[in-house]
């Protein structure tokens, strides 16, 4: 490691909430527009970093609703009476169309 820590290293280091701090950023896209590369979190602006938020937290959402609709499945396929190597869909779908 080298004598002089680069920023990113230094940023988290300066406050325990600043640990999980990403190396670089993503940006919302809307249609149309050119895909940006993503950003090094040392080189953002404070208006990069809300947009940054607003993509962070459109991917938390999503990921919510993934692990929601899994679990929901599986307390489905549970109900049905499926055990740990019967297939939760199959089970699922059966009971569901019945």
């Amino acid at each position: 490691m080298p004598d002089h820590p680069d920023d990113i290293t230094r940023l988290r280091k300066a406050s325990y909430a600043l640990e999980d701090l990403p190396e670089t950023i993503a940006f919302p896209q809307r249609a149309g527009d050119e895909p940006r590369e993503p950003l090094p979190v040392v080189e953002a602006t404070v208006d990069e970093i809300a947009f940054a938020i607003v993509e962070a937290e459109r991917e938390s959402s999503a990921a919510y609703r993934r692990a929601d609709a899994l679990k929901r499945l599986y307390k489905l396929a549970r109900e049905a009476g499926c055990i740990g190597a019967d297939r939760a869909a199959t089970a699922v779908m059966k009971k569901e169309c019945q």
